[in-house]
């Protein structure tokens, strides 16, 4: 018998549950972290306060102009 069940939901009413023993589970939480933490050293860092470390183009203000954002809507 499992030790601790992981519910990872998705879309609308699917989920994936994971039935993990104790170890398993922390060597799962041990993965995450890592993975987050290194996404997060990764990323470009901004110097604008208001945007913290997020990517450039995230809050319209840098990135692409809007005219050459690639894309259905831009032009580049």
């Amino acid at each position: 018998m499992a030790d601790v069940s992981v519910r990872f939901a998705m879309t609308n009413d699917s989920e994936i549950v994971l039935n993990l023993s104790l170890t398993q589970a922390i060597r799962l939480t041990e993965a995450i972290a890592s993975k987050v933490s290194q996404a997060m050293t990764e990323q470009p860092r901004m110097n604008n306060s208001m945007t913290g470390s997020m990517p450039a183009g995230m809050n319209g203000t840098g990135g692409y102009p809007p005219a050459g954002r690639p894309g259905p809507y831009g032009t580049g």
